[in-house]
């Protein structure tokens, strides 16, 4: 039985040197991305550890589960349905609270 190596998302960018958080974004946009796709399609196998203090963590899980959300209503209902809408406001409300507590952007904006 073979052992995936799982990479390690440090959440706690927020005194790391610009060019290092640039560095840190972009494989943590990467490595959400494929999060979602997992999640989204049904897979749960998630080939990461994620670091950092419980508020980042539970705010990075709680932004995961609110993009799911907002894709899962726009599939469903569509763009300007109103319950698409409140979705992608209670996204938009995580995100900022993510962004806040550990400095880094969420890779998946509109």
């Amino acid at each position: 039985m073979t052992t995936m190596k799982k990479d390690t998302i440090n959440l706690n960018q927020k005194e790391v040197p610009l060019t290092e958080r640039i560095r840190a974004f972009n494989k943590f946009a990467g490595q959400t991305q494929k999060a979602l796709l997992d999640l989204f399609m049904g897979g749960v196998d998630i080939p990461f550890h994620i670091s950092g203090t419980q508020g980042q963590i539970d705010s990075f899980m709680k932004v995961l589960s609110r993009e799911k959300r907002y894709m899962d209503s726009y599939r469903r209902n569509g763009l300007n349905d109103p319950r698409t809408l409140n979705s992608r406001h209670s996204l938009a409300a995580a995100v900022q609270r993510f962004e806040g507590e550990t400095g880094l952007r969420w890779p998946f904006k509109n």
